[in-house]
């Protein structure tokens, strides 16, 4: 259950192109360190139509919560984040539901072109997911790998991904694993909203979401 909402998280496409470095209200299902990077108070929702799956998430500070539906399978989660003195930051949360998972994660952003985060669960599945993300041009373009690992059942997976962001306000992406099954998006920015949406190589569908905050994000909007 532990890599299946790992697979939700990659596949929102708020996520997409940027799955190492969460912040806010996506840090849920993603990295409850991101709780602590940027504290606001903001609330999204993203809707796959091939599975029905709804995923959700808000924050208020440094405390978050999660919803994940798909048919019958739901999955809540509670979180906490902190910044420490320096360039770590770490965090706490807690899955319950249709499965029950303990997660830590932890961030470091030594400097603006560099950030590394890994996440490790304790539960029903014991997992692991870690990750580098480079900003060779600051906010214009972040490249993404990253490495999940299931203990249980032994199984490996490898991400890699791009963003891109052309002017402010407007991002594309694009994700996929080594099997190269792939994600492409558009992530459109209003200042205190976002709307993204994606199209699956795989599934061969697009999924949308909405994002509401009460901090200002950079717009294309005059």
């Amino acid at each position: 259950m532990a890599i299946l909402t790992l697979l939700v998280s990659l596949t929102n496409p708020f996520y997409d192109g940027n799955f190492f470095l969460p912040i806010r209200s996506l840090s849920m299902f993603s990295n409850p360190s991101g709780l602590g990077v940027s504290p606001g108070a903001e609330a999204f929702v993203t809707y796959n139509p091939e599975t029905e799956r709804i995923t959700a998430g808000a924050s208020a500070g440094y405390l978050g919560f999660g919803y994940i539906k798909e048919d019958t399978f739901q999955i809540y989660e509670v979180g906490v984040g902190y910044s420490l003195p320096g360039a770590f930051t770490v965090g706490y949360a807690y899955e319950f539901g249709d499965t029950s998972v303990h997660i830590l994660g932890v961030e470091c952003r030594p400097n603006q072109q560099l950030a590394l985060s890994y996440k490790t669960g304790f539960g029903e599945k014991k997992y692991m997911f870690g990750g580098v993300g480079i900003m060779p041009y600051l906010h214009y373009i972040t490249l993404n790998f990253g490495l999940a690992y299931e203990g249980i059942d032994d199984t490996m997976a490898i991400y890699y991904g791009a963003r891109i962001t052309p002017i402010r306000g407007l991002s594309v992406f694009f994700t996929a694993d080594k099997e190269f099954n792939w994600n492409a998006g558009l992530e459109l920015s209003f200042g205190y909203g976002k709307i993204a949406g994606m199209y699956s190589y795989e599934t061969t569908k697009f999924s949308g979401g909405l994002l509401i905050s009460s901090q200002k994000y950079e717009t294309f909007l005059p």
